[in-house]
């Protein structure tokens, strides 16, 4: 029970001690107007070069997708002349395909007459 007899004696004491020190701690970890301002100011720059990258990302981002938007276009127009192309010669050959038996018929040798026998 020595112990609890040192505590009842000194706990004013420790308390005056807890209480000096407490404050010490406290007053020291108080930051000035100018250090606040300053560490500001170093995240504000921080956040306005961050600001300029993703503005310029959106840009570049931005006429990406219109170029890409552009050659979707223009693929589209390629396709649909590359169909119709397609079309045109598929109309073309089922006309040679009608004209194909008439030529050969034309350019067989006509036979010639027979005479009568007699």
């Amino acid at each position: 029970m020595p112990k609890m007899s040192w505590l009842k004696n000194h706990a004013a004491t420790a308390r005056v001690a807890a209480v000096i020190i407490l404050g010490g701690l406290s007053a020291t970890a108080c930051a000035t107007n100018q250090y606040v301002d300053e560490k500001f100011a170093a995240v504000n720059s921080r956040i306005d070069q961050v600001d300029a990258r993703v503005t310029t990302a959106t840009q570049r981002a931005e006429a990406g997708n219109a170029a890409a938007a552009s050659a979707s276009s223009q693929a589209a127009a390629a396709n649909s002349a590359a169909q119709a192309a397609a079309t045109e010669a598929r109309t073309a050959n089922q006309r040679l395909d009608t004209l194909t038996p008439r030529i050969d018929a034309l350019e067989k040798p006509a036979t010639p007459a027979r005479r009568p026998r007699g």
